[in-house]
Protein backbone atom coordinates (compact mmCIF):
# COMPACT_ATOMS: atom_id res chain seq x y z
CA UNK A 1 0.00 0.00 0.00
CA UNK A 2 1.21 3.47 -0.88
CA UNK A 3 1.61 6.30 1.59
CA UNK A 4 0.35 9.48 -0.06
CA UNK A 5 0.72 13.04 1.21
CA UNK A 6 -2.05 15.40 0.13
CA UNK A 7 -1.42 19.13 0.38
CA UNK A 8 -2.31 22.46 -1.23
CA UNK A 9 -1.83 26.21 -0.99
CA UNK A 10 -5.50 27.17 -0.50
CA UNK A 11 -5.48 26.03 3.10
CA UNK A 12 -6.83 23.23 5.25
CA UNK A 13 -10.44 24.41 4.86
CA UNK A 14 -10.47 24.39 1.07
CA UNK A 15 -12.89 21.90 -0.44
CA UNK A 16 -10.42 21.08 -3.20
CA UNK A 17 -8.00 19.30 -0.88
CA UNK A 18 -10.71 16.94 0.38
CA UNK A 19 -11.86 16.17 -3.15
CA UNK A 20 -8.24 15.23 -3.87
CA UNK A 21 -7.80 13.25 -0.65
CA UNK A 22 -11.00 11.31 -1.23
CA UNK A 23 -9.94 10.54 -4.81
CA UNK A 24 -6.66 8.92 -3.74
CA UNK A 25 -7.80 7.29 -0.49
CA UNK A 26 -8.18 3.86 -2.12
CA UNK A 27 -4.48 3.64 -2.89
CA UNK A 28 -3.30 3.27 0.67
CA UNK A 29 -2.51 5.45 3.66
CA UNK A 30 -3.52 9.04 2.92
CA UNK A 31 -2.32 11.99 4.98
CA UNK A 32 -3.70 15.51 4.60
CA UNK A 33 -1.31 18.27 5.68
CA UNK A 34 -2.08 21.81 4.57
CA UNK A 35 -1.52 25.45 5.56
CA UNK A 36 -3.78 26.69 8.35
CA UNK A 37 -4.78 29.58 6.07
CA UNK A 38 -4.44 30.29 2.34
CA UNK A 39 -0.86 30.59 1.08
CA UNK A 40 -1.38 31.18 -2.61
CA UNK A 41 1.48 32.58 -4.71
CA UNK A 42 4.14 31.57 -2.16
CA UNK A 43 6.08 29.45 -4.66
CA UNK A 44 9.00 27.66 -3.02
CA UNK A 45 9.04 30.12 -0.11
CA UNK A 46 9.90 28.71 3.30
CA UNK A 47 9.49 29.97 6.87
CA UNK A 48 12.95 30.43 8.35
CA UNK A 49 12.58 33.29 10.86
CA UNK A 50 9.78 32.09 13.12
CA UNK A 51 8.64 28.74 14.54
CA UNK A 52 6.08 26.55 12.83
CA UNK A 53 3.06 25.16 14.66
CA UNK A 54 1.30 21.88 13.89
CA UNK A 55 -2.36 21.36 14.74
CA UNK A 56 -4.31 18.10 14.47
CA UNK A 57 -7.73 18.70 12.91
CA UNK A 58 -10.41 17.39 15.24
CA UNK A 59 -12.72 14.78 13.80
CA UNK A 60 -10.58 14.04 10.75
CA UNK A 61 -8.17 11.12 10.61
CA UNK A 62 -4.55 11.87 9.64
CA UNK A 63 -5.33 15.53 8.94
CA UNK A 64 -3.11 18.41 10.10
CA UNK A 65 -2.79 22.17 9.65
CA UNK A 66 0.56 23.95 9.71
CA UNK A 67 1.30 27.63 10.25
CA UNK A 68 3.57 27.74 7.24
CA UNK A 69 3.89 27.56 3.49
CA UNK A 70 3.31 24.60 1.16
CA UNK A 71 7.09 24.09 0.98
CA UNK A 72 7.30 24.06 4.78
CA UNK A 73 4.64 21.36 4.79
CA UNK A 74 6.71 18.95 2.73
CA UNK A 75 9.55 19.11 5.26
CA UNK A 76 7.38 19.04 8.38
CA UNK A 77 5.25 16.21 7.00
CA UNK A 78 8.15 13.99 5.95
CA UNK A 79 10.25 14.67 9.06
CA UNK A 80 7.68 15.02 11.84
CA UNK A 81 4.14 13.94 10.97
CA UNK A 82 4.16 11.24 8.32
CA UNK A 83 7.68 10.04 7.64
CA UNK A 84 8.57 8.51 4.30
CA UNK A 85 5.94 9.06 1.61
CA UNK A 86 5.62 7.38 -1.78
CA UNK A 87 3.91 10.25 -3.55
CA UNK A 88 2.82 13.85 -3.05
CA UNK A 89 -0.35 15.21 -4.65
CA UNK A 90 -1.11 18.92 -4.43
CA UNK A 91 -4.44 20.66 -5.03
CA UNK A 92 -7.09 20.71 -6.24
CA UNK A 93 -6.13 24.35 -6.61
CA UNK A 94 -8.78 27.03 -6.94
CA UNK A 95 -7.60 28.61 -10.19
CA UNK A 96 -5.38 27.37 -12.96
CA UNK A 97 -1.61 27.05 -12.75
CA UNK A 98 -0.84 27.52 -16.42
CA UNK A 99 2.22 29.33 -17.87
CA UNK A 100 5.75 29.55 -16.54
CA UNK A 101 4.87 32.91 -15.02
CA UNK A 102 2.20 31.38 -12.80
CA UNK A 103 4.04 28.10 -12.19
CA UNK A 104 7.02 29.92 -10.66
CA UNK A 105 4.84 31.67 -8.08
CA UNK A 106 2.34 28.90 -7.40
CA UNK A 107 2.25 27.40 -3.93
CA UNK A 108 0.47 24.35 -5.35
CA UNK A 109 3.35 23.73 -7.74
CA UNK A 110 5.79 24.83 -5.03
CA UNK A 111 4.76 21.95 -2.76
CA UNK A 112 5.16 19.50 -5.65
CA UNK A 113 8.55 21.00 -6.51
CA UNK A 114 9.76 20.74 -2.92
CA UNK A 115 8.73 17.08 -2.91
CA UNK A 116 10.51 16.50 -6.22
CA UNK A 117 13.70 17.99 -4.76
CA UNK A 118 13.50 15.21 -2.16
CA UNK A 119 13.06 12.61 -4.88
CA UNK A 120 9.33 12.08 -4.25
CA UNK A 121 7.02 11.67 -7.26
CA UNK A 122 4.69 14.69 -7.34
CA UNK A 123 1.54 15.63 -9.22
CA UNK A 124 -0.20 19.01 -8.98
CA UNK A 125 -3.90 19.43 -9.82
CA UNK A 126 -5.49 22.80 -10.58
CA UNK A 127 -8.84 23.93 -11.95
CA UNK A 128 -9.72 27.10 -13.84
CA UNK A 129 -12.41 28.24 -11.41
CA UNK A 130 -12.60 31.17 -9.00
CA UNK A 131 -14.03 29.42 -5.93
CA UNK A 132 -14.01 25.95 -4.43
CA UNK A 133 -17.79 25.59 -4.69
CA UNK A 134 -17.25 24.87 -8.39
CA UNK A 135 -14.71 22.18 -7.54
CA UNK A 136 -17.22 20.65 -5.15
CA UNK A 137 -19.93 20.77 -7.84
CA UNK A 138 -17.80 18.69 -10.19
CA UNK A 139 -16.20 16.37 -7.64
CA UNK A 140 -17.90 13.28 -9.05
CA UNK A 141 -16.31 14.03 -12.40
CA UNK A 142 -12.94 15.09 -10.98
CA UNK A 143 -12.31 12.19 -8.59
CA UNK A 144 -12.18 9.33 -11.11
CA UNK A 145 -9.95 11.40 -13.41
CA UNK A 146 -7.58 12.24 -10.55
CA UNK A 147 -7.63 8.59 -9.49
CA UNK A 148 -6.61 7.49 -12.98
CA UNK A 149 -3.65 9.89 -12.98
CA UNK A 150 -2.41 8.83 -9.55
CA UNK A 151 -2.85 5.14 -10.32
CA UNK A 152 -0.86 5.55 -13.53
CA UNK A 153 2.02 7.34 -11.77
CA UNK A 154 2.08 4.88 -8.86
CA UNK A 155 2.18 1.99 -11.33
CA UNK A 156 4.66 3.40 -13.85
CA UNK A 157 6.67 5.91 -11.83
CA UNK A 158 7.74 9.27 -13.21
CA UNK A 159 9.16 9.37 -16.75
CA UNK A 160 12.88 10.12 -17.18
CA UNK A 161 13.68 13.81 -16.85
CA UNK A 162 10.26 14.74 -15.43
CA UNK A 163 10.09 15.98 -11.83
CA UNK A 164 6.49 17.22 -11.63
CA UNK A 165 3.33 16.51 -13.56
CA UNK A 166 0.99 19.50 -13.60
CA UNK A 167 -2.65 18.81 -14.49
CA UNK A 168 -4.92 21.75 -15.28
CA UNK A 169 -8.67 21.24 -15.58
CA UNK A 170 -10.93 23.62 -17.50
CA UNK A 171 -13.88 25.28 -15.80
CA UNK A 172 -16.22 22.56 -17.03
CA UNK A 173 -15.53 18.91 -17.84
CA UNK A 174 -17.94 17.26 -20.25
CA UNK A 175 -18.24 13.96 -22.06
CA UNK A 176 -16.27 15.34 -25.03
CA UNK A 177 -13.45 16.86 -22.98
CA UNK A 178 -10.04 15.76 -24.23
CA UNK A 179 -6.68 15.46 -22.49
CA UNK A 180 -3.60 16.94 -24.13
CA UNK A 181 0.07 17.13 -23.22
CA UNK A 182 1.05 20.77 -23.61
CA UNK A 183 4.07 22.91 -22.86
CA UNK A 184 3.71 25.79 -20.45
CA UNK A 185 3.14 29.19 -22.04
CA UNK A 186 5.68 31.84 -21.06
CA UNK A 187 3.13 34.24 -19.58
CA UNK A 188 -0.53 34.31 -18.65
CA UNK A 189 -0.86 37.86 -17.32
CA UNK A 190 0.49 41.34 -17.98
CA UNK A 191 1.15 42.75 -14.53
CA UNK A 192 -0.19 46.23 -13.77
CA UNK A 193 0.07 48.46 -10.70
CA UNK A 194 -2.85 50.56 -9.49
CA UNK A 195 -1.96 53.49 -7.23
CA UNK A 196 -4.55 54.70 -4.71
CA UNK A 197 -4.74 57.04 -1.73
CA UNK A 198 -5.87 55.88 1.71
CA UNK A 199 -8.01 58.04 4.11
CA UNK A 200 -4.80 59.36 5.72
CA UNK A 201 -3.55 60.66 2.39
CA UNK A 202 -0.87 57.99 2.01
CA UNK A 203 -0.31 56.13 -1.24
CA UNK A 204 -0.87 52.39 -1.51
CA UNK A 205 -0.78 49.96 -4.41
CA UNK A 206 -2.58 46.97 -5.86
CA UNK A 207 -0.80 44.63 -8.26
CA UNK A 208 -3.15 42.96 -10.72
CA UNK A 209 -3.01 41.45 -14.18
CA UNK A 210 -4.72 41.42 -17.55
CA UNK A 211 -4.55 38.31 -19.75
CA UNK A 212 -1.83 38.23 -22.39
CA UNK A 213 -2.26 36.93 -25.91
CA UNK A 214 -2.66 33.16 -25.80
CA UNK A 215 0.02 31.02 -27.45
CA UNK A 216 -1.34 28.16 -29.57
CA UNK A 217 -0.23 24.73 -28.38
CA UNK A 218 0.37 25.77 -24.79
CA UNK A 219 -1.33 24.83 -21.53
CA UNK A 220 -3.18 28.16 -21.53
CA UNK A 221 -4.57 27.51 -25.00
CA UNK A 222 -5.64 23.95 -24.17
CA UNK A 223 -7.49 24.97 -20.99
CA UNK A 224 -9.02 28.32 -21.95
CA UNK A 225 -9.46 28.22 -25.72
CA UNK A 226 -10.17 24.52 -26.22
CA UNK A 227 -11.78 23.77 -22.87
CA UNK A 228 -9.67 20.63 -22.50
CA UNK A 229 -7.44 19.20 -19.76
CA UNK A 230 -3.75 20.08 -20.05
CA UNK A 231 -0.97 17.83 -18.75
CA UNK A 232 2.32 19.68 -18.48
CA UNK A 233 5.51 17.75 -17.58
CA UNK A 234 7.94 19.95 -15.65
CA UNK A 235 11.62 19.65 -14.80
CA UNK A 236 13.48 21.39 -11.99
CA UNK A 237 16.70 21.43 -13.99
CA UNK A 238 17.02 25.13 -14.77
CA UNK A 239 20.46 24.69 -16.29
CA UNK A 240 21.14 25.11 -19.99
CA UNK A 241 24.07 23.34 -21.65
CA UNK A 242 27.01 25.74 -21.87
CA UNK A 243 29.74 24.53 -24.26
CA UNK A 244 33.32 24.60 -23.02
CA UNK A 245 34.49 25.87 -26.39
CA UNK A 246 34.03 29.17 -28.19
CA UNK A 247 32.56 27.48 -31.23
CA UNK A 248 29.07 28.71 -30.39
CA UNK A 249 27.54 32.09 -29.64
CA UNK A 250 26.65 31.07 -26.11
CA UNK A 251 30.17 29.76 -25.52
CA UNK A 252 31.63 33.02 -26.82
CA UNK A 253 29.25 35.05 -24.70
CA UNK A 254 30.15 33.41 -21.39
CA UNK A 255 33.83 33.19 -22.25
CA UNK A 256 33.80 36.95 -22.77
CA UNK A 257 31.89 37.48 -19.53
CA UNK A 258 34.40 35.40 -17.56
CA UNK A 259 37.31 37.31 -19.09
CA UNK A 260 35.74 40.66 -18.17
CA UNK A 261 35.16 39.55 -14.58
CA UNK A 262 38.72 38.21 -14.20
CA UNK A 263 40.07 41.45 -15.65
CA UNK A 264 38.04 43.40 -13.10
CA UNK A 265 39.39 41.28 -10.22
CA UNK A 266 42.97 41.83 -11.38
CA UNK A 267 42.44 45.59 -11.54
CA UNK A 268 41.02 45.64 -8.00
CA UNK A 269 44.23 44.07 -6.67
CA UNK A 270 46.69 46.21 -8.63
Amino acid sequence: MARILVTNDDGIHSRGIYVLADAVSDFGETWVVAPEKPKSATGLGMTLHKPLRVKKIHGKERTFAISGTPSDIIHIATNVIVGKVDMVVSGVNVGDNTSIQVILSSGTIGAAAQAALLGIPAVAFSMAVNDDDKIEEQKNMLKPIIRSVVHYVLTNGMPPGVDIISVNFPERIGKNTEVKVARAAKTRWRELVDERIDPMGEKYYWIYGKPTEIEVGTDVHVVFEEGNIAITPLTLNLNIPVPNTEDSKIGQYFSGLCEDMVSTIRKIYK
